[in-house]
């Protein structure tokens, strides 16, 4: 009889530590739900991060287009500036030699 009750509580106590199925799906559920919640979450996350990758690549390109036009419209307006430099001083120079012959025209007009 001591041998049945020992075993009984034996078994009794190993099944009271044991878990079923049902009780570790209750726990484990919601655990479930949250890591599915996150992991889509994350998938989210990954595609607005490759989106924005993908913009910043086309404006980096863009802004180095925009760069690139701005520098040669620089240079071609430099280059119209020193030409007009060049033509303004091409007119000063033909104003002050015609204003030193006329003024010899004047002197020579004036002596006679």
């Amino acid at each position: 009889m001591k041998l049945s009750l020992l075993a009984v509580s034996a078994v009794a106590f190993m099944m009271s530590g044991c878990v079923t199925k049902g009780y570790v799906s209750k726990q484990l559920d919601p655990i479930s739900c949250r890591v599915d919640v996150l992991e889509t979450k994350g998938a989210s996350l990954d595609q607005r991060v490759n989106s924005l990758e993908s913009r910043l690549a086309t404006l980096e390109s863009q802004v180095s287009q925009a760069q690139l036009a701005n520098k040669a419209m620089l240079d071609d307006a430099t280059a119209r500036a020193a030409d007009s430099a060049q033509r303004a001083e091409a007119a000063a120079t033909t104003a002050t030699q015609a204003a030193e012959r006329a003024e010899k025209m004047f002197e020579l007009g004036q002596k006679k």
